[in-house]
């Protein structure tokens, strides 16, 4: 590393500020302390978060061409800060639903096509070894079963015989969603929260690492078709929800939250745990409001933020509309393709029919086929 560069990488480091300093840093940048002062500015960063995360939500606010913030106060970050929380708590609510609902449906399964709940593990375990064979890995079974005091006996136990109860118990969502993967494909089931299982799992880590989620985004998001079916059938058709609808395919928040919401109502069969859920989500939507003008306010705040706020907020008031519907039992037949449950795929009988390639490769190239029927018209004429 040349001298240049070892002074450029030395001057991108920076020291620990105390709170003192950070404030005063914030004032530079042109950050105030009106609606809230200096004096619980300070409380805040040392009882409730730290400076790195809290700063982390000023990206959503206009700067002018200096990088000075038009119209912040430290008060919008605070609660900004407040709210991404509270939407974590939710969201790690919700996805805990799922991944307990996951292994009830799981189970379901499996007791209607009479497995003993070994073959299973063993089809998986097949099914990884030849994955990570191809990639030039080799595969430790063993090492999907998380061991910890709360784990250890029934790992002891049942290791050397593994039943899916016992993946259930120990392994990671990751792996439960492969090996649920695994048994729908065997077992020819098709399940429509399927897909969406992979943006639960994306907002659930995130959620758990405590990210900060209410931030831009840069980053490009694998659209999950069925969502895209489905949303539409979630969402009333009205102007909010086409926007919603635009944001879900563009947006990693949005795409991944609708996958939540939905995968929730169709995995989660428990009223009390759906009942429960919607207290919550009455609780989030009454904080969220609560300084609802700090947010649609386009002079100080970038667009990004306002439609993300008013997309969540549709997504979740339709999610408690949807659930009182459906205990009042008045949902349209429409509506009910939400609450579709795994269905098996019908086995083939008789011969395959050929593929449309393969087909095409069994016919005459087109030339051909014109100068056999011209020798056919010959000969019909000889």
């Amino acid at each position: 590393m040349s001298v240049e560069e070892k002074c450029s990488t030395h001057q991108r480091r920076r020291r620990a500020l105390s709170v003192d300093e950070q404030c005063q840093l914030l004032a530079r940048h042109g950050i105030k302390f009106e609606q809230c002062c200096r004096e619980d500015a300070k409380h805040f960063l040392k009882d409730n978060t730290y400076f790195f995360k809290l700063k982390a939500f000023d990206n959503n606010f206009v700067r002018d061409d200096k990088g000075t913030y038009l119209n912040l106060d430290f008060a919008y970050l605070k609660d900004l800060s407040t709210i991404d929380f509270e939407f974590r708590v939710l969201i790690l609510r919700m996805t805990g639903d799922i991944e307990h609902a996951l292994r009830v449906r799981f189970n379901n399964l499996l007791s209607q096509v009479n497995e003993d709940g070994y073959q299973v593990i063993r089809d998986y375990e097949d099914e990884q070894a030849k994955y990570y064979e191809k990639n030039g890995r080799i595969y430790d079974s063993d090492s999907c079963y998380q061991q910890s005091v709360y784990t250890k006996g029934m790992i002891d136990k049942f290791l050397k015989d593994k039943p899916v109860w016992l993946f259930w118990e120990t392994c990671t969502f990751s792996n439960l969603i492969r090996c649920y993967r695994s048994f729908l494909t065997h077992r020819r089931f098709q399940d429509v929260t399927y897909s969406l299982l992979y943006g639960v799992r994306l907002l659930r880590n995130a959620a758990s690492h405590h990210n900060c989620l209410l931030i831009p985004s840069q980053e490009d998001i694998k659209r999950t078709e069925d969502l895209d079916k489905l949303l539409k059938v979630f969402l009333p058709d009205s102007k909010e929800s086409a926007k919603t609808l635009k944001l879900a395919e563009t947006d990693p928040l949005i795409h991944d939250f609708a996958c939540v919401l939905i995968a929730h109502i169709n995995l989660v069969q428990s009223i009390g745990m759906r009942s429960g859920v919607v207290k919550q989500i009455e609780l989030f939507i009454k904080r969220m409001r609560r300084h609802y003008d700090w947010y649609h306010n386009s002079e100080s705040v970038h667009d990004h933020l306002t439609q993300q706020f008013d997309a969540i907020e549709l997504l979740l008031t339709r999610a408690i509309e949807f659930n009182q519907m459906r205990d009042d039992e008045v949902l349209s037949e429409y509506q009910k393709d939400l609450l579709r449950q795994p269905y098996r795929r019908p086995v083939r009988r008789g011969p395959r029919r050929a593929s449309k390639r393969a087909r095409e490769r069994q016919q005459p190239p087109a030339q051909n086929i014109a100068l056999y029927s011209a020798k056919g018209t010959e000969l019909k004429q000889g």
